[in-house]
C-alpha cells in the first residue's frame, strides 16, 4: 500500500473513531420528577430584594432585610461567604470597605474583625449597619418566603457550612442554595441528611444560555437564574424549563422608575418567569401591585414582625 493510501486510511479511521466518539457521548434525556410543590404558605412568583433590595440601607444588611419584609417581597435574595476561622457571613465581595475607610478581605480576616467594620446607617437612622453573620440574618426573616441564598464560592465546605445553618434554623423549605457544581452537591448531600427537600438553584452557568439550561435540566435543579446579560429569556427557553418543572428567577432589574418596571415585570412575568431580582424593591413592589401581585403579609414564628410597624399592602 503507497504511502498516501496508509496516510488516507489512517484519517479516515481517525475520523470515524471522533464520530463514533461523539455519537456515544450523547446520552438520553434525563427524566427528573417534577419539582413537588412548595411549601404551601411560599409566593409562587413575585419581586426578589436583590441583596435586600435598595430602601436606603447598605446592602446585605439586617436593615434592609426588614425594610424589604415590611414591603412585602416574596423573595430576598443575600450572598454569604466564609471567614478564615470558619464564620458565615452576608457579603458579597471579598474585599469590603467600611464607612471610615477601613478595608477587610473577608476569606482573610476572623468573624471578630469582620464585627468592627462599621458600614453606612440607613436613611433615617443614626446607628450605622454591620455585616451580619448567617444566622443573623435568618433570625430575622419571616417563613413564608423565598430566601435566596448565593454562596460565592465553589466550595463544598462553604455549601456544606450553610446547608447546616439552614438545617439548624429549620428553614430548607424556603431557601434556595444558588450553588455552582461541588457546593451543589455538598448542600444536597445535608439536605438528605435531614432527610429534607433542598432547593438547588443551578448558578454554574455556561457560554451560551441554551446549554445552561441543558445543564440544569439534566443535573434535576428546581431552580435557575436567568441573567440579563443574554437578554429577556425567550419563549422556547421558557417551554424547555417549564416543561422539566424547573422555576426561574431573573438577575436582574436595576431601574428605580416604577412605570419602566411595570412594563419590564410584565413582560418577564408573562413569559412565566417566577422571581425577579431588583435593586430598587419599593417601586417594584408598586409595579408589581399594578400587576396584581400582591405583598405577602409576612409571618415570624407565626406573628407579623415586632419591626414591621404596619403590614404590607398594595395602594
Amino acid at each position: 500500500m503507497r504511502e498516501s493510501q496508509i496516510i488516507a486510511r489512517v484519517m479516515s479511521l481517525v475520523i470515524m473513531s471522533a464520530f463514533c466518539f461523539g455519537c456515544a457521548s450523547i446520552s438520553p434525556p434525563v427524566v427528573c420528577d417534577l419539582s413537588p410543590t412548595a411549601h404551601p404558605s411560599l409566593p409562587e412568583r413575585g419581586i426578589s430584594a436583590h441583596r435586600g433590595g435598595f430602601f436606603g440601607c447598605p446592602m446585605n444588611t439586617i436593615g434592609a432585610f426588614q425594610r424589604a419584609i415590611c414591603s412585602g417581597v416574596h423573595q430576598i435574595e443575600f450572598d454569604v461567604r466564609a471567614t478564615t476561622d470558619g464564620a458565615l457571613v452576608v457579603a458579597h465581595d471579598d474585599h469590603v470597605t467600611d464607612a471610615f475607610g477601613k478595608t477587610l478581605t473577608i476569606s482573610d480576616s476572623r468573624l471578630s474583625d469582620i464585627q468592627q467594620l462599621r458600614l453606612a446607617p440607613c436613611a433615617g437612622e443614626e446607628t450605622g449597619e454591620r455585616i451580619p453573620t448567617l444566622e443573623e440574618a435568618l433570625a430575622v426573616m419571616p417563613q413564608n418566603i423565598w430566601l435566596n441564598i448565593d454562596m460565592k464560592e465553589n466550595d463544598p465546605l462553604l455549601a456544606r457550612l450553610v446547608a447546616e445553618t439552614v438545617a439548624k434554623s429549620d428553614r430548607f423549605h424556603q431557601v434556595i442554595f444558588s450553588a455552582r457544581k461541588d457546593a451543589d452537591l455538598a448542600a444536597r448531600r445535608v439536605a438528605q441528611n435531614a432527610g429534607a427537600r433542598s432547593w438547588i438553584g443551578n448558578m454554574s452557568r455556561q457560554i451560551f444560555r441554551s446549554q445552561y439550561v441543558e445543564s440544569t435540566i439534566n443535573s434535576c435543579d428546581p431552580f435557575i437564574q436567568l441573567t440579563f446579560l443574554r437578554g429577556k429569556p425567550d419563549q422556547t427557553t421558557m417551554e424547555r424549563l417549564k416543561g422539566a418543572g424547573i422555576r426561574v428567577n431573573y438577575s436582574w432589574l436595576r431601574g428605580e422608575n416604577t412605570q419602566e418596571l411595570e412594563e419590564d415585570l410584565d413582560k418577564l412575568f408573562t413569559s412565566h418567569v417566577d422571581f425577579v431580582l431588583v435593586d430598587y424593591a419599593e417601586p417594584a413592589m408598586k409595579a408589581a401591585c399594578a400587576l396584581g401581585i400582591k405583598p405577602v403579609i409576612p409571618l415570624l414564628d407565626g406573628r407579623h414582625p415586632s419591626y414591621c410597624s404596619v403590614r404590607p399592602s398594595c395602594p
